[in-house]
């Protein structure tokens, strides 16, 4: 059987699979994010141009916005 995760991963890239799963996993209750894209780097195993370019992505489609830099928020 086919998972949605399958055919997102297919369409985004494991890694970037993987941020948002991970993001979503360290937000709060009230969708923030407190963690440096060093931090998310280091946690993840994943380069920072891979964070930030998932990052800009989530951004764009109006699902992430920067607080400051550490803090953000996942927005739907």
């Amino acid at each position: 059987m086919i998972s949605s995760l399958e055919i997102y991963k297919k369409i985004l890239g494991d890694k970037k699979v993987d941020i948002i799963e991970f993001l979503v996993l360290k937000c709060d209750k009230r969708g923030f994010i407190t963690l440096t894209i060093d931090e998310i780097s280091k946690e993840l195993d994943t380069s920072k141009p891979t964070i930030i370019a998932t990052f800009n992505l989530l951004r764009s489609k109006g699902t992430l916005k920067r607080i400051k830099n550490g803090v953000y928020k996942i927005t739907l």
